[in-house]
């Protein structure tokens, strides 16, 4: 049987379908719609322009999940609908208008299905796991295979660029100025210091951070400290800038230096020495604890 998720985040809406054999869940479709909902919040409210972007990437997804002949369908938001101010007007019009209907995850619940996710795809003993989504940042931190504490940061690579930024290219100045507000929210969250070797980057914002080392410092291995160095190199150099994140993840030309950013200032608070990038996340949570597969052996 196939089974649905949808992920309405603050910069894409993302379908994926699974197929279900055994317990075990197979990633056969993943789909997605730059909608930039965090980009299009005005005075804290979703705008109309915003409510009419959400419905229409949910209807175009839909089709997929027709031709797919997909059992059951599974739609929640995340940031891009929680952190809002109408949230419950906003919710009702979209499912209105597109018969689907929305669960809205809090920050804690989002945390909690992150690591869910990511511990059902791959071993994590000790480290932090940062999820940075385009309207938040989940972080989790791990102890001897469990979670110790979760955390949900209301900035992401978007509402970061959007608040701090505005237009490319992003400044050393807005840049600093980004990592100090998430310094803040950590200090403010994690009152004891923590340390963890190894930073699980989950998303968008850590793949690109990846891909742009790679494309850089080929031989870096996922170092952090030569994360620190491109992110200085890329923010000295607007051309270079321009040609390596095109090459990395061209649609996040805006997003992609303020997403390096919260990653690197999560590193330097952890004191971590290393970038290990997840491929699950939220979505394989979300549908695993929605098919009562968490828990059961693999899990």
């Amino acid at each position: 049987m196939k089974y649905a998720v949808i992920d309405i985040g603050s910069n894409t809406v993302r379908l994926c379908i699974y197929e279900l054999k055994k317990d075990k869940l197979t990633l056969v479709l993943n789909r997605r719609v730059m909608a930039l909902l965090g980009s299009k919040v005005v005075d804290g409210a979703l705008s109309r322009e915003g409510i009419t972007a959400a419905c229409d990437a949910l209807l175009s997804l839909k089709k997929f999940i027709k031709e797919s002949k997909v059992q059951k369908t599974f739609v929640f938001a995340t940031a891009a609908l929680r952190n809002i101010s109408n949230t419950e007007e906003a919710v009702a019009e979209i499912q209105e208008k597109t018969g689907l209907i929305i669960d809205v995850l809090s920050g804690e619940d989002e945390a909690n299905l992150t690591f869910a996710g990511v511990a059902r795809e791959q071993d994590i003993y000790d480290g932090v796991i940062a999820d940075i989504g385009g309207g938040s940042t989940e972080l989790i931190l791990v102890k001897e295979g469990r979670p110790v504490q979760t955390v949900s940061l209301p900035i992401g690579s978007l509402v970061a660029f959007v608040r701090f930024v505005g237009k490319r290219p992003a400044t050393k100045e807005q840049i600093m100025a980004i990592r100090q507000y998430v310094r803040d929210l950590i200090q403010k969250s994690f009152m004891q210091k923590q340390s963890a070797e190894v930073l699980f980057g989950i998303g968008g914002a850590a793949r690109t951070a990846y891909e742009l080392e790679k494309i850089l410092y080929p031989a870096s291995g996922g170092a952090m400290n030569t994360l620190e160095t491109l992110l200085d190199r890329l923010l000295g150099d607007e051309a270079l800038a321009e040609a390596s994140i095109l090459q990395a993840s061209p649609e996040r030309l805006d997003t992609a230096l303020p997403g390096v950013a919260i990653l690197c200032e999560v590193a330097a608070f952890f004191g971590c020495k290393h970038l290990d990038v997840c491929r699950a996340g939220v979505r394989e949570g979300y549908i695993n604890k929605q098919l009562g597969l968490v828990g059961k052996e693999g899990a």
